[in-house]
C-alpha cells in the first residue's frame, strides 16, 4: 500500500519460526535502540543469539518481547 505509514517504514509481520538479524527486527517492528533501552531499564530484555559481532532474534522470542514491552511502556 503505497503512501501508508507502515509501507514507508518497512513494517511487517514477525514469523515465529524465522530468525531475524537484529537490524531487520528493528526495522520491521519499528522498535529502535531507544525503545529497547527503555524496555531494558524497565526489566524487559530482548533475547538475542550472538554470532561474532552479529545479533539475531528468533521470531517467537521477538513476539513475546513485544508483548512484555507493551505491558511496561
Amino acid at each position: 500500500m503505497p503512501g501508508t505509514a507502515s509501507a514507508s517504514k518497512g513494517l511487517a509481520p514477525i514469523c515465529p519460526e524465522r530468525l531475524y538479524p537484529l537490524t531487520v527486527f528493528e526495522g520491521i517492528t519499528g522498535l529502535g535502540p531507544t525503545r529497547r533501552r527503555e524496555g531494558r531499564l524497565a526489566g524487559v530484555h530482548l533475547p538475542t543469539i550472538d554470532v561474532g559481532r552479529r545479533k539475531f532474534v528468533e521470531g517467537a522470542a521477538g513476539q513475546e518481547y513485544i508483548r512484555r514491552l507493551a505491558e511496561v511502556l
